[in-house]
């Protein structure tokens, strides 16, 4: 079975790959450190280049740049063969795998934790959101053109620079690239139990801003307007707004205000996030937050605000439920539990799935305490986890139809052997 071959192929490069990886790691590429990203975009351009892709690196300013690799599928052409999506003739489908180069650490993170190996267990900054992955996704494409796979669909590679950030520089390259897909594969890590993620919630903020007018405490402190309260009493009713069975939270993350004590606070500001699980939900909330910061509490006091639109919900499409089948047939090939998730995290897979394209996230490695010091890696997930991502890529070029046929139909060709085990004739994927 392809699934096997592949995992073969990873086990033989496994310590090539942890080299890979310790190279990465040691790199501080939190979203701020533009420079370290933006050797960590070289780095993954070359190992790209060398299997044959055409290479884009994309610029940037004011953040780290990001890193498009392209490759055209493997194998004959079929007659007629259309994408659902863009009418074009196609080879074996259009398939867009998503990474990105930044973390969440900040620079001297990786000096002061550098990439150690104890065990099964292997830490680091972003060590596996998303430096493991970022080695994951290069692998197994790696693999399945070493193996001379004659059925690999053509295949982008999209590597932002400020995911962590909220992919602003790249957000509309991301869903330019979506929309010539028909498949989308998020290779962010697994979840601690080795779920993958197949929904996300939606997410934006309000940063908030109240001005008021000082005044001494003791001695005239009804002269004052107090914008730290006029936040306070507005809290307290977007406090209420939280719907935890449906999903739908306000938090407010940071709250600033005041310079003494003893003198009533002319200014204050506070950061609220939201996270929702549709765009309904979502601009319900978005318009609820709104109401209550244009309400004044305080007689004097005045509310500003700006709102970001960060990402909108990955919510299930048209051909999710086969995409996902695919993973659980691989993964019932491999011996892993296949377990899926839905989480309040976010990812650049958002935007792809909110265009209509079916997306699966989360196909990573395992690891947790992602984000914090304590970050790690399952090191015994590396090579299986990377082998379902490759297998999966695999047996989307043997689809006879993307769309027309989301039954997951083989695709025919006398007596070749199919990836999901037997040969033509056995049905394939039921």
């Amino acid at each position: 079975m392809l699934s096997n071959d592949i995992k073969s192929y990873l086990d033989t490069y496994y310590e090539e790959m942890l080299k890979l990886l310790e190279r990465l790691v040691n790199i501080d590429s939190g979203s701020a450190c533009k420079e370290g990203i933006d050797r960590v975009a070289t780095i993954m351009a070359r190992e790209y280049e060398k299997e044959g892709f055409e290479v884009e690196i994309l610029e940037h300013g004011n953040c780290g740049n990001a890193v498009i690799a392209r490759k055209s599928g493997t194998g004959p052409e079929y007659d007629g063969s259309q994408s659902p999506k863009t009418g074009n003739s196609r080879n074996h489908g259009k398939v867009l795998m998503i990474c990105h180069l930044d973390t969440a650490f900040p620079e001297g993170a990786a000096k002061a934790n550098p990439f150690t190996i104890k065990g099964n267990i292997a830490t680091g900054p972003g060590v596996v959101d998303m430096k493991a992955c970022l080695v994951g996704c290069l692998y197994a494409l790696k693999a399945l053109y070493a193996l001379g796979v004659d059925h690999v669909p053509e295949v982008t590679v999209l590597m932002s620079g400020d995911e962590e950030a909220g992919s602003h520089a790249v957000q509309e390259r991301i869903i330019e690239e979506g929309r010539k897909a028909d498949w989308c594969i998020v290779t962010e890590g697994a979840r601690e139990n080795g779920a993958i993620v197949i929904e996300r919630k939606g997410n934006s903020y309000f940063h908030v801003r109240a001005s008021g007018r000082a005044a001494h405490a003791g001695i005239e402190p009804e002269k004052g307007r107090n914008a730290i309260e006029e936040l306070a009493l507005k809290i307290v009713k977007l406090r209420a707004l939280n719907d935890f069975d449906r999903g739908s939270t306000v938090t407010i993350g940071t709250i600033n205000g005041g310079e003494n004590r003893i003198v009533v606070a002319e200014s204050a500001e506070m950061d609220i996030d939201l996270r929702y699980r549709t765009k309904e939900d979502g601009e319900m909330l978005i318009r609820q937050v709104r109401d209550i910061l244009e309400q004044v509490e305080i007689h004097g006091v005045r509310t500003e605000y700006t709102f970001t639109r960060n990402r909108p919900p990955l919510v299930q499409v048209e051909g999710s439920a086969q995409l996902q089948r695919l993973a659980e047939e691989a993964s019932q090939e491999l011996g892993i539990p296949y377990l899926t998730a839905v989480t309040g995290g976010v990812s650049d897979g958002n935007f792809v799935a909110d265009i209509g394209t079916p997306t699966i996230d989360g196909l990573g490695p395992v690891g947790g305490m992602m984000c914090s010091p304590e970050e790690y890696l399952c090191l015994d997930s590396m090579t299986e986890r990377i082998a379902r991502m490759g297998t999966v890529v695999g047996m989307l070029g043997c689809l006879e139809d993307v769309v027309g046929a989301w039954g997951l139909r083989p695709r025919r060709g006398p007596g070749r052997a199919l990836p999901f085990g037997g040969t033509d004739g056995d049905g394939g994927i039921p």
